[in-house]
């Protein structure tokens, strides 16, 4: 499971070299697909990769594009990265992107995380007298 932060660069690790569905003399690109898994919404985006010896780093931004497109709400999303040989696909209709399933390169499932949500925080409530004004059943014991 790759784990994303929205608000920036979120880099995971992947093995797109070695799944490469096109020759290996053509300029490739990649293209990503998350899908949510409850609501069904897709985002797309290219993102960018980093070569090593043993893996390649795939790197997603949400401010990329014209207009950025921001990644989509918290959550868990299955994911497809596919190889495409053009920067010129037409991403901005969610539910009709011109990729085949042949071109599907590395598939898994992500979580998005925004670190812009913060946490709930509660309080303990404390009575400041032994009686209850709602209901005289109830009485606050203090040890």
């Amino acid at each position: 499971m790759i784990h994303i932060t929205k608000g920036g660069n979120s880099t995971f690790p992947t093995t797109l070299r070695e799944k490469r569905v096109n020759a290996s003399g053509t300029t490739v690109y990649y293209l990503i697909n998350l899908n949510n898994d409850m609501t069904k919404v897709n985002w797309w985006s290219y993102g960018a990769q980093t070569h090593t010896p043993r893996l390649t780093r795939f790197t997603i931004n949400d401010t990329i594009g014209s207009p950025p497109l921001t990644l989509p709400d918290e959550g868990f999303y299955t994911y497809k990265i596919y190889e495409v040989t053009s920067l010129s696909i037409d991403i901005s209709n969610v539910d009709s992107v011109s990729v085949t399933e042949s071109q599907v390169v590395e598939t898994g499932k992500a979580f998005i995380k925004d670190d812009s949500v913060t946490e709930v925080t509660y309080t303990q409530y404390t009575p400041t007298t032994n009686t209850n004004t709602t209901n005289s059943n109830t009485q606050y014991i203090s040890i």
